[in-house]
């Protein structure tokens, strides 16, 4: 009876090892995809959820089988990989809209082995032709996620260290070379910089606007140009990253920072060799 169930799940498993479901591997210093010549235990697992908070466990199911040598024990092993999200936007903008956003997503750690669980005998399920076992690993409670958005009153530390001076720095360069006229003109007001900005004011008419329309512009040059004047730009220096980022029709800045983590993981299933077979990974989502 042993040797037709033995038959029965060889059959079984080398099916759904043609079909991507299993993977085997000897545990050496080779990529986790690389196929030796030793061959190892079938597996096939599924987890709870996708989706864990940090602190809590995972539960997952497994099923496994071998038809070359004695099972010996299971380890899940994951690796962890961190994401980080900045956004930041300018308020004070009247003809674009601006803001610096980014998403970078990094390993954080190699993977590692988190837990282990014995072989049972006892394990073995004959409508399934396999072992089975349910189970759970952890997940570190250090890795939940968190965001600082749209804070009413600036922490110049945090803004610091998640951003960075040169961060800073670029997004301040950069908004200077887009800004036209009119942002100049509802910024300097808006701040507070300048009670009137006719000094710095010239029109022309715009014949192909109509009657009488004019458009305004800073005071050309000999060649007929508009640049931004010195005073103006030496003002726009002095003015802060946070003063920059304020709004005042909200009454919050407008930057935000976000970071989270996720697991890479899978379940290796070893023979008395040491040679293991491991399941398809799965992707875990931490809050």
């Amino acid at each position: 009876m042993k040797n037709s169930l033995n038959k029965i799940a060889a059959v079984v498993f080398g099916s759904l090892l043609m079909l991507g479901l299993f993977s085997c591997e000897k545990h050496d210093l080779f990529d986790e995809n690389t196929m030796t010549g030793d061959i190892g235990p079938q597996a096939y697992w599924e987890i709870g959820s996708s989706m864990v908070n940090a602190g809590a466990d995972v539960s997952f199911t497994a099923q496994y089988y071998s038809t070359v040598s004695e099972i010996d024990h299971s380890e899940v092993w994951y690796k962890i990989e961190e994401s980080l999200e900045k956004n930041v936007s300018c308020p004070w903008v009247t003809t674009f809209t601006y803001d610096i956003s980014s998403s970078v997503t990094e390993e954080k750690r190699i993977s590692q082995k988190i837990k282990e669980y014995p072989h049972e005998l006892a394990a073995w399920n004959d409508s399934l032709h396999a072992y089975c076992f349910e189970s759970t690993f952890p997940v570190s409670y250090t890795l939940s996620a968190y965001s600082w958005s749209k804070p009413a009153i600036m922490d110049t530390t945090l803004a610091e260290r998640y951003f960075g001076q040169e961060y800073m720095q670029h997004f301040k360069d950069s908004l200077y070379t887009l800004m036209q006229f009119d942002d100049f003109q509802k910024m300097f007001l808006g701040l507070e910089l300048l009670e009137d900005f006719k000094q710095y004011t010239d029109s022309t008419l715009d014949e192909n606007a109509g009657e009488n329309v004019y458009t305004y512009h800073f005071p050309k040059n000999e060649a007929g140009e508009t640049p931004v004047p010195e005073d103006i730009r030496k003002m726009y220096e002095k003015i802060s990253f946070y003063d920059l980022i304020f709004n005042t029709s909200t009454g919050v800045y407008d930057i935000e920072y976000k970071r989270s983590y996720g697991l890479e993981a899978v379940l290796r299933v070893y023979d008395t060799r040491g040679v293991y077979g491991t399941t398809i990974m799965k992707e875990i989502s931490i809050n």
